[in-house]
């Protein structure tokens, strides 16, 4: 990571804050598309698909599996698309904080000197 001000991290810790506030909603979990073949009675093999569906951690440590009809895609995959956005910010954020630590105590032992 290069070297920034302390005034430019604030900026940066700023801009994730207001990049936060603007996601509306959010899922946690993979969307996934798929296709199954299926078998003809002639032995010839059909691809179906695509289908869809989330993935996520449901109760209990398991993994809980659901569909998405076609008209819902969009807006589901979006959702899981805003999730991953929000965990990337919050993990920037926390970096930044821990930045803005680093450097406030090395002013700090700077100025003890």
């Amino acid at each position: 990571m290069t070297t920034q001000t302390l005034a430019q991290l604030h900026k940066r810790r700023r801009e994730i804050c207001d990049a936060i506030t603007e996601i509306e909603t959010m899922r946690r979990g993979s969307f996934n598309e798929f296709y199954y073949n299926q078998k003809r009675k002639d032995g010839t093999v059909a691809r179906r698909g695509p289908f869809y569906n989330i993935t996520f951690g449901g109760k209990g440590n398991k993994t809980e599996t659901r569909s998405v009809p076609k008209e819902d895609v969009e807006r589901v995959q979006q959702e899981v698309n805003n999730y991953h956005l929000f965990r990337s910010l919050t993990d920037e954020y926390i970096d930044i904080c821990e930045s803005i630590s680093m450097l406030t105590q090395n002013e700090d032992d700077a100025k003890k000197n």
